[in-house]
C-alpha cells in the first residue's frame, strides 16, 4: 500500500524519505563500513518515487531524480530494521532493547535461591557468560590461567589504560596509593566513572592468588538498590537524581588529582536508571548550595545505608584463577577486611570500555544484515 509519503510492506509502513537516506547502493552507502556517502540534507524537497516494485523478497523504488537513481531493499533488511510501533518494531531495534527488557535486578534473597555458576574457562559456552553479565551486570569465570588473561580480555575489546597501565596490581602495601592496597573492608563502590570523566567501563578483577583470612568479594545491584530506593524513598531518589555531587581521587605517586561532579544516580531520556556511581571514599567536600546541604546528606547516607545492607548483597570466595566481570555502572563491588599477615592477596585489575562488549554482541547478532 502506497501513499504520497510512505509505503507498506509486510505490514509496516516506511517513510519515502527514510528509504532514500537508508539506500543500500554503493553510490549511497560505502561498501565495507556501511557509512553513510549520500547526504539527504542536499535535497530541496521530499523525495518521491516514480516507479515502485514489490517483489516477495525485495522492494526496489525508481526515484524522481536527475540523474536516475534505483534503491533495492531486501525485504528481510526492512523487516529488521522496521520503525512503525503500530506494527511491531524489527529485529534490529527490539532485540537491543529487548536487552534492557531481560535485566534481572537481583537482591541477596534472589541470589540464594539460584546461586550464580561460575564458568569453566576451558569447557564454559562464551554465551552463558555473555548473558549473564546482560541480565545480572557480572559474570565469573573459574580456572583462567593468568597467562591467557590479556588475550581473553583483548578479545572483547581495546583495554582502557589506567594510572598503573594496561593492568593495575592490587597488593596490600606499604605507603598504598589507593585504600585498595590495604587489608581494610572496602564498601561497595564503583570504579573511575564516579570522579572520572571515563565511559561506562566493563571491569575485570582477576585474582592471582587469594590466601588470606578474610577478604571475602561483594556485589551489589545498583538498579535494584536504585529501584527500591525510588519506591521507598522517592524524594531522596529524586534528589540524588538532580543534584551533581563531587568526588576525587589523589594519587601521590603519579602525580594526578582527578575530580568530578556527576548525580550518584543517571537516568535515560525514558527515565530508566542507566548508571549508579558511588565511592564513599572518593566523595569530596561538596559544592552543594547551603540550603540543600543537610537534605543531600540525609538522601545520601540512606542510599548508603541500602548498599551496605545485607538484604542486597552477594558475598562470596573469590579464588586464584577466577575473573570476575562487572558492568561498572551498574554493579558495585568491595570485600571484606582481611588479614594481610595471614596469606598473600593478589589482582589483577583491568577494564574495557563498555561499548566494545555490546558492539561484539551487536556484529554477532547483526552482521547477516549487512554481510553476504
Amino acid at each position: 500500500m502506497e501513499n504520497n509519503s510512505s509505503i507498506t510492506v509486510g505490514g509496516k509502513r516506511f517513510h519515502y524519505i527514510w528509504l532514500r537516506d537508508n539506500c543500500l547502493t554503493q553510490e549511497c552507502r560505502h561498501p565495507t563500513s556501511f557509512q553513510k556517502i549520500y547526504d539527504i540534507s542536499e535535497l530541496t524537497e521530499t523525495p518521491k518515487p516514480l516507479n515502485v516494485e514489490l517483489t516477495n523478497d525485495e522492494l526496489i523504488i525508481d526515484w524522481d531524480e536527475n540523474p536516475p537513481h534505483r534503491s533495492i531493499f531486501p525485504i528481510s533488511w526492512l523487516m529488521s530494521h522496521a520503525y512503525d510501533e503500530s506494527a511491531g518494531r524489527g529485529d534490529f531495534h527490539s532485540k537491543i532493547e529487548l536487552r534492557k527488557q531481560q535485566e534481572i535486578l537481583w537482591d541477596s534473597a534472589w541470589i540464594k535461591a539460584q546461586p550464580p555458576e561460575k564458568h569453566d574457562f576451558y569447557s564454559c559456552s562464551s554465551q552463558a557468560w555473555v548473558n549473564q553479565l546482560y541480565t545480572l551486570g557480572f559474570a565469573v569465570i573459574k580456572n583462567m590461567p593468568l597467562a591467557e588473561l590479556d588475550n581473553f580480555i583483548s578479545s572483547i575489546g581495546p583495554i582502557h589504560y589506567t594510572e598503573g597501565g594496561r593492568f593495575y596490581t592490587v597488593k596490600s602495601k606499604p605507603g598504598a596509593n589507593d585504600i585498595s592496597e590495604t587489608g581494610y573492608a572496602l564498601p561497595p563502590h564503583t570504579d573511575y566513572e564516579s570522579y572520572m570523566y571515563a565511559s561506562h567501563l566493563l571491569q575485570f578483577l582477576y585474582f592471582v592468588e587469594n590466601k588470606a583470612t578474610g577478604g571475602e568479594s561483594i556485589l551489589v545491584d545498583g538498579f535494584r538498590v536504585a529501584q527500591d530506593f525510588k519506591k521507598h524513598h522517592p524524594d531522596y531518589f529524586q534528589i540524588l537524581v538532580e543534584t551533581p555531587a563531587q568526588f576525587q581521587q589523589f594519587y601521590t605517586e603519579w602525580e594526578y588529582y582527578h575530580r568530578r561532579s556527576r548525580q550518584i544516580i543517571e537516568l535515560d531520556f525514558k527515565g530508566q536508571v542507566t548508571g549508579v556511581y558511588f565511592g564513599h571514599s572518593h566523595a569530596c567536600n561538596w559544592d552543594i548550595p547551603f540550603d540543600k546541604m543537610e537534605k543531600f546528606y540525609e538522601a545520601y547516607s540512606a542510599f548508603f545505608r541500602y548498599l551496605k545492607s545485607p538484604d542486597y548483597q552477594y558475598r562470596f570466595r573469590s579464588e586464584a584463577g577466577d575473573c570476575l566481570m562487572v558492568q561498572n555502572f551498574r554493579v558495585l563491588h568491595g570485600r571484606t577486611a582481611f588479614d594481610a599477615n595471614s596469606g598473600p592477596r593478589h589482582l589483577e585489575v583491568s577494564y574495557v570500555a563498555w561499548d566494545y562488549f555490546t558492539a561484539k554482541e551487536n556484529f554477532r547478532q547483526f552482521k547477516h544484515l549487512y554481510l553476504s
